[in-house]
């Protein structure tokens, strides 16, 4: 009872602590920058005082399809018993949430060591991991979906653990075990369809469950059974997304369960070409914010481009003549604008790299009012130099490009929405007034130490020659590498996409520990 008394109260204080570094957190670091956050609000807002899913700000508020319903109706749930608009009830409420999530790692991993003597251990290592872990903890101060979707991934996990379990122990001919493997199955696609109503990327998480599910039918040739634990896990995950499917028929017409891809509404123009284009060159998340989110709000030029997405002069020059274009709607062909300094291509491939200078000049020759648009006309002319480029190297653009991405979003500080958030390298670039100089490689060592203890509790658990040890790497395997696949596909590398891998890592580090605990124990014997 002792021993017992001591664990608890471990398992206490670790909670005291996850709790009380996210609502630090989220009361001194609160963030309300993000747009995203802004258009969560405003729907929240309008689902309570108009009754309508809009994102809209004023009348007539139509009816809105670029988000799905779950993390907007949260807010609107908070703000209806804490005041509109009120977000520091939605961060304290973000912080207990997050504390949940710390907890619920904890019990994964508990479940995931293979020692029965040592799953206390292991619980105990992913729990104080994951309390002090920065990189999931500032999501609490912001108005995104980072939160509940960390939560609800983690609860998937366990529910599936729950899940492999029940279906491993399971008799056949028991009614009584065959109902309690399904009733766990049914819970998991209940989760991993709530999930998607926040972020329809959760999809992802599903998608590894079923992955699991096929190498472990055809590992232990239980093809069947199996079987049909993915037809139940399915159909509850869908018949969670059927009302908003529905109301989405309803309303626009169209077959669309999850949010659009690009947070259009039916009809709206997609400029598809302009984003392939910068697929065949984007690597770095530095250039997602002015190249792409400030497309149709602000200029862009020539000099905002790395030299790395144009193999030619020509190719540079198509794409400086399509941006004068896209600058300068509203002037004619005779007054091209002056900032793009066509005159003197030389001097501006000599300064591509100063970025800090070039756009100071900018700022102060960009006209104070300035109608830019991508078009049609010109997203074509983009659309058909990103065909050309990726043609030209299909290596790079399938191969090179997108394990480059995954290295951006799985190497970064994670730093964002900190108040010392920026890049780490060239260090000589670091702003001291903010203590970047401290902060960003502080964090760049954390991010490596928990992918390291991450990979090494992989590696024990392998080792372990245990079956279902080895279930549960393939599973955070499949969890990892598909998001991370995913995001790596795409052209904004935004780190940010890839928080939810943290708490996986917490887990095998947590599982494997305790492994390596009892190896060391065993070769001292």
């Amino acid at each position: 009872m002792s021993q017992n008394n001591r664990v608890w109260s471990v398992y206490g204080a670790l909670l005291i602590v996850a709790l009380g570094f996210r609502l630090f957190v989220a009361l001194r670091l609160a963030n309300d920058t993000p747009d995203d956050g802004r258009i969560y609000s405003q729907i929240a807002n309008n689902v309570i005082e108009q009754h309508v899913f809009s994102h809209e700000s004023q009348p007539p508020y139509i009816p809105s399809i670029i988000r799905l319903p779950g993390y907007p109706l949260f807010l609107a749930a908070i703000y209806k018993v804490f005041g509109h608009g009120n977000n520091t009830a939605v961060r304290v409420v973000q912080a207990v949430i997050d504390t949940l999530t710390c907890a619920l790692v904890a019990w994964v991993a508990f479940e995931w060591a293979v020692d029965p003597k040592r799953k206390h251990r292991a619980a105990l290592i992913a729990f104080a991991l994951a309390a002090v872990c920065p990189f999931t903890a500032i999501y609490v101060a912001t108005i995104l979906t980072e939160v509940p979707t960390n939560f609800l991934a983690v609860a998937l996990v366990l529910a599936v653990t729950f899940a492999f379990k029940a279906t491993g122990d399971t008799n056949t001919t028991n009614k009584t075990d065959r109902k309690r493997m399904l009733s766990w199955w049914i819970l998991a696609g209940l989760i991993a369809g709530i999930a998607v109503l926040f972020r329809p990327d959760s999809g992802l998480f599903a998608a590894a469950v079923g992955a699991t599910l096929v190498l472990s039918a055809l590992l232990q040739g239980r093809v069947k059974e199996f079987l049909l634990c993915a037809v139940v896990l399915s159909v509850a995950f869908c018949l969670v997304l059927v009302p908003w499917t529905i109301r989405n028929r309803r309303v626009f017409g169209v077959f669309q369960p999850l949010a659009p891809a690009h947070a259009e509404m039916p009809g709206e123009f997609v400029p598809r070409g302009y984003l392939l284009w910068v697929r065949t060159w984007i690597d770095d998340s530095r250039y997602v914010g002015p190249l792409l989110w400030s497309l149709d709000t602000r200029p862009i030029r020539i000099n905002d481009f790395p030299d790395k997405a144009f193999d030619s002069k020509d190719e540079k020059d198509r794409v400086a003549t399509l941006l004068n274009k896209y600058n300068n709607q509203s002037s004619t062909d005779e007054e091209p604008e002056p900032s793009d300094n066509s005159d003197d291509e030389a001097d501006e491939e000599d300064n591509q790299g100063e970025d800090n200078s070039s756009d100071e000049e900018q700022q102060q020759t960009t006209p104070e009012e300035i109608n830019v648009e991508m078009t049609p006309e010109i997203d074509a002319g983009f659309a058909q130099l990103g065909q050309e480029r990726r043609a030209h190297s299909l290596l790079r653009y399938y191969i090179v490009l997108p394990f480059k991405r995954a290295m951006t979003l799985w190497c970064d500080t994670h730093s964002q929405y900190y108040p010392f958030d920026g890049e780490l390298l060239p260090l000589e670039d670091l702003d001291d007034d903010i203590h970047q100089q401290y902060w960003l490689p502080l964090f760049a060592a954390l991010t490596a130490i928990y992918s390291l203890l991450g990979v090494i509790g992989s590696w024990l658990l392998w080792r372990s020659r245990s079956p279902e040890g080895r279930r549960w790497v393939l599973f955070a395997a499949m969890l990892i590498f598909l998001r991370l696949g995913f995001f790596a596909t795409l052209e904004h590398p935004e780190p940010r996409y890839t928080v939810e891998i943290f708490p996986f890592l917490i887990i095998l580090a947590g599982a494997g520990a305790a492994v390596m605990r009892v190896s060391a124990k065993t070769g001292s014997d």
